[in-house]
């Protein structure tokens, strides 16, 4: 869906005899051909621009509009793309326990007319069975993802949808016991997160340490730290982001990108993923130096398996939760860090004491770890390069790291006393040729609300179901993410090694046809939120359901004072 008319080839010859080569040329950097890293590639990376809480409070506005195309590009494309402050990576917010973030959400994006919304309206309808109006795509909100805060009023309520040309104040106060970890936010209103994440609009925000509690070494490295956000930023030939069904998987087979309407999806467009907005950027790094590395997969449907040439990454927190240990990734295997959409690893990396340039890698994923269900190839996203005066930096040790677990001797998977059930259904309508994106079978609704009571430990058991065997050509159980806001929940996850650990985690992988059991607690906050699919068209059309906390002693909810 465009929302300007084309030019027909006798205007379009027309317009370029007036036009500057350097406009031509521009316009040609938005082809879907494969992006010249010799020439937009190799830039030093820049950490995004810092606000941080100041005297307990983060005051700050986050202005919702398009990037100015005369001075945003990627790839030699110029950009006309829904963003935060107009830049292709939000600014990293910064707070610490206790504080309070005003943030105001400002959307500057242009009000659409009826026949627009209209439009949008359609292209999601017709490629899904909704039951419920989504929200234009200029109409946002904000959710702090992974955050333990309120849900309800002016603090993370993302049933909240702020018009374009509208203001509003949040209010988010963190408890002062809040752990401190990498976490993000993002657009949430449903109907336009994936378009709107899919343009660029997240960022990191993080939770400082207290770094009297912290050890030296941990301390030392967060001198150095590199906020690493891996971004899929979709755009078509006219540098904008306008169509839900880009945001679809590429076909399986690589000889059906050829097809027009393929050619817009992510891998047949051959656009790179981005860190902090910059393709293939450079680290530079000190022999023998350690850095702390917050990596943040925001990506609309990406999954990455990171590892680094001839360096271990060292894994200290998932999902901004400390480990309580160090779980070391060594090089040159074929498993490294695992990153789906809504993911967030720490890690420290130590530089070899050999000069060189190292190239940071996806290292490929294999189909059934994938989102996308296929064998995804290696790529390489930065490169690193160790040159100077060496350093004598050490890691901490694991005795170190473990005075920083959370929640010590925490196992929830002993105290669990009630059982929630998610079938996450993708499944085909064949008469209308539309698809089911079902929560429990049924397309979100705010009027379809699951209740848990507050301090109960229940076991989540998610699963995922596609169309029974018999259905010719039907949809066969695929993977989806399972995200649910405000309470982190323990899993068992694979570690270093091949074994499976308890982790803590807000973000899980649902592979095809399998059912993951996690355990949960709801503590301080009474209210509604949502847990959906964290592969974003998935949500907007309709993977998603309202959670509600109530008070376990009445049944009755209350506006949680904030």
């Amino acid at each position: 869906m465009v929302f300007t008319r084309r030019l027909q080839l006798p205007a379009l010859a027309a317009l370029l005899a007036i036009t500057a080569p350097l406009a031509w040329a521009d316009v040609a950097g938005c082809a879907y051909k494969s992006i010249d890293i010799a020439k937009y590639g190799r830039q030093e990376l820049l950490n995004p621009p810092n606000i941080s809480a100041r005297n307990g409070v983060l005051n700050t506005v986050l202005e919702t509009r398009y990037t100015d195309p005369k001075t945003i590009s990627l790839g030699g494309c110029p950009l006309k793309l829904r963003t935060y402050n107009g830049q292709l990576v939000g600014p990293t917010l910064r707070a610490r326990p206790g504080d309070v973030m005003d943030i105001l959400l400002n959307n500057q994006l242009p009000k659409e007319t009826p026949d627009q919304v209209e439009d949008q309206f359609q292209h999601e309808a017709q490629n899904a069975h909704l039951s419920t109006r989504p929200a234009s795509y200029n109409t946002t909100n904000l959710h702090t993802h992974g955050l333990h805060v309120s849900p309800t009023g002016n603090s993370d309520n993302v049933l909240l949808a702020i018009a374009p040309q509208s203001r509003f104040p949040y209010e988010i106060k963190l408890p002062g016991n809040h752990t401190a970890g990498s976490y993000w936010y993002h657009a949430h209103t449903h109907g336009s997160t994936a378009i709107q994440v899919g343009s660029g609009m997240a960022g990191a925000l993080i939770i400082d340490d207290d770094e009297a509690k912290i050890p030296a070494a941990l301390r030392e490295a967060n001198k150095r730290e590199k906020v690493m956000v891996f971004q899929t930023i979709l755009y078509d030939t006219d540098g904008e982001l306008n169509d839900i069904t880009a945001l679809f998987p590429s076909p399986s087979n690589p000889k059906q990108c050829v097809d027009k309407g393929n050619r817009k999806t992510w891998s047949c467009s051959l656009r790179r993923v981005t860190i902090n907005g910059q393709i293939l950027p450079r680290i530079h790094m000190r022999p023998g130096e350690v850095q702390r590395w917050r990596m943040i997969d925001t990506a609309f449907r990406e999954s990455l398996n990171i590892g680094l040439e001839g360096h271990a990454l060292n894994e200290i927190a998932l999902d901004g939760i400390y480990l309580g240990r160090i779980d070391t990734w060594p090089a040159g295997g074929s498993n490294g860090v695992e990153l789906q959409p809504g993911y967030r690893s720490d890690v420290l990396v130590k530089a070899s004491t050999k000069p060189g340039v190292y190239k940071l890698l996806d290292l490929g994923t294999p189909a059934f770890k994938s989102v996308a269900l296929v064998n995804e190839p290696q790529n390489v996203l930065a490169e690193i390069v160790v040159e100077g005066e060496p350093l004598d930096m050490a890691l901490p040790t694991q005795e170190e790291m473990a005075r920083l677990a959370p929640f010590p001797g925490v196992d929830l998977t002993t105290q669990a006393n009630g059982v929630q059930q998610v079938a996450f259904k993708l499944g085909q309508d064949l008469k209308t040729g539309k698809n089911y994106f079902q929560v429990n079978y049924q397309a979100f609704s705010p009027q379809h609300i699951r209740q848990v009571g507050l301090n109960n430990i229940d076991m989540w058991s998610v699963t995922t179901v596609g169309d029974p065997s018999g259905v010719p050509n039907g949809i066969p159980p695929l993977p989806h993410v399972f995200h649910i806001h405000v309470n982190p929940f323990q899993v068992s996850q694979a570690r270093p090694g091949g074994t499976n650990a308890m982790v803590w985690k807000d973000t899980v992988v649902i592979p095809a046809g399998t059912t993951v059991n996690m355990y949960t607690r709801y503590l301080d906050y009474i209210g509604k939120f949502v847990m959906h699919c964290h592969i974003l068209d998935h949500e907007d059309l309709g993977m998603m359901e309202v959670v509600e906390v109530v008070d376990a002693a009445d049944g009755v909810t209350s506006s949680h004072h904030h």
